[in-house]
């Protein structure tokens, strides 16, 4: 590829002459995914006070009710969020153990008891990675925890 004549070019690892502008949009990009990785706990503290609150929502109605189904739906939608970012801001554990969580009540109306106990137990887990960090003892807690969780088809 060649550059067009009076356009500043510059080189990446891969020898791909890539536009100066280009280059300063992909620094500044970069630049703010590491500010909001240092943003990224307290934005997993806003997920996990919303899971906590679907887990009760999911305890505290009876299956088959439209407000269980809304319970179900809300957890759904911060598992579904908390796996999808995670991972990104150096939390690879919670991807982990968010994610089957989430296939357990993808187009679900409703959890049963083993399933809201597990969701209880993430919450625990991730309050404390939180405070603490991805920690390698709460990282292991996670993946442990994830591997109890039902698979789904």
């Amino acid at each position: 590829m060649s550059a067009e004549p009076n356009v500043p070019t510059a080189t990446d690892a891969d020898d791909l002459e890539l536009d100066d502008d280009l280059m300063a949009a992909i620094a500044a990009a970069e630049a703010a995914v590491g500010e909001m990785a240092n943003d990224y706990p307290d934005m997993l503290a806003q997920d996990v006070a919303l899971l906590k609150a679907a887990a009760k929502g999911l305890r505290d109605t009876s299956a088959g009710t439209d407000d269980h189904t809304k319970a179900c739906v809300d957890a759904f939608g911060v598992l579904h969020d908390i796996k999808g970012q995670a991972a990104s801001f150096g939390f690879d554990a919670a991807t982990a153990l968010c994610d089957p969580l989430c296939e357990c009540v993808r187009g679900k109306s409703g959890a049963g008891a083993e399933i809201i106990k597990l969701i209880d137990a993430a919450v625990i887990v991730l309050e404390r990675m939180v405070e603490e960090g991805a920690t390698p003892e709460l990282n292991d807690a996670a993946y442990a925890l994830a591997k109890q969780v039902p698979h789904t088809t």
